[in-house]
């Protein structure tokens, strides 16, 4: 589905807004600034938009050239971006770039930035020290190293990142008020609107607010299974601790909450020993069959690879089937008893 066939009128005001932003930066012919004027002229929210889209476009100023020719490039080609930044009349979004405007012009790039964006479908990408990057759908980072520090910035969207280990050179992700600090772990972060959930997948990483450094007196520490959850922005200096909701997950959970990376499997009226087998492969979980009749039952369908525990219940729902889990994972699918019904 097209993203922008369900745009409302707002998000195509802003968008128009954020076109109209970079036509001016980079300066508007007669004809242009005549039409521009006309537009501006029209409705007064066209003022108002404009003015929300060009404190947007300022936060960017202070960013490297490097940085900023590549982001505003990307923005001028997807509207989405701009949809998601300057809509923003809560200023979460433009106070996610501020801020990583300021983190960014701390530290002198060692080399050119490097945009990588997915859309209509999640994208890996492999940055230059070797990481893995999976981005959601309508994601965003840019990635610029130094020589001492690897920064990553989640403009916007889902990622989740496969770090390296490289205990002299940390990697640094900035997501909206916060940044997350590895060396070399798995975690996954979200950045909607001026919400950051952070989900770490294997190893440990540290949190803090994107404008202080990271440390054990500012920060909070996150082990696998471990989820950060910030809701709105933060001051400069802040202690976590008020504000991020920690938790732990179980893997079900997590299984759940990164549903997204896995590939989904298209059951063309397989029978459901053969479907079994598919999700044992990408799961490496046991489904046993206590009636040999239901094995032979045919399904059809979409299903993530991991959603092993969406897969039965929907069989459970839909077919008359019992499902037991055991301890190790192992799932029994039997008949419903009549009496049970």
């Amino acid at each position: 589905m097209n993203p922008d066939s369900s745009d409302s009128p707002v998000e195509m005001l802003s968008a128009t807004a954020a076109g109209w932003t970079v036509r001016r930066d980079r300066g508007l012919s007669a004809a242009e600034s005549i039409e521009y004027e006309l537009w501006l002229a029209a409705d007064p929210r066209h003022a108002a938009a404009m003015k929300l889209s060009s404190a947007a476009w300022s936060s960017l100023d202070g960013l490297p050239e490097s940085v900023a020719i590549p982001v505003l490039a990307t923005a001028r080609r997807h509207h989405s971006f701009w949809r998601q930044t300057i809509i923003a009349s809560t200023l979460a979004a433009a106070a996610a770039l501020t801020i990583g405007v300021f983190v960014w012009s701390r530290h002198a790039p060692a080399a050119p930035a490097m945009i990588f964006s997915a859309h209509s479908a999640p994208r890996t990408v492999t940055l230059t020290d070797g990481s893995f990057v999976q981005l959601n759908i309508d994601s965003q980072v840019v990635e610029q190293f130094t020589a001492s520090e690897r920064h990553v910035l989640l403009v916007q969207g889902e990622a989740h990142f496969s770090v390296t280990k490289n205990p002299a050179r940390p990697f640094i992700v900035r997501a909206g008020a916060l940044q997350v600090r590895a060396v070399g772990t798995a975690f996954n972060i979200k950045l909607q609107s001026s919400v950051v959930d952070v989900i770490v997948t294997e190893g440990r990483v540290e949190v803090a607010s994107a404008a202080d450094s990271v440390s054990s007196a500012t920060g909070s520490a996150l082990n696998a299974g471990g989820r950060a959850i910030l809701r709105g922005t933060l001051p400069v200096a802040t202690d976590l601790s008020h504000a991020l909701v920690c938790s732990q997950l179980a893997p079900t959970e997590i299984v759940r909450a990164l549903a997204w990376r896995e590939p989904l499997l298209r059951l063309g009226g397989a029978t459901l020993a053969e479907l079994a087998l598919e999700f044992e492969r990408s799961t490496g979980r046991r489904l046993v069959f206590a009636d040999p009749a239901i094995a032979e039952l045919r399904f059809g369908g979409r299903f993530r690879a991991g959603d092993l525990e969406g897969f039965t219940q929907v069989l459970a729902n839909t077919l008359d089937i019992e499902v037991e889990y055991a301890a190790d994972g192992t799932i029994t699918l039997r008949k419903k008893n009549p009496l049970s019904r």
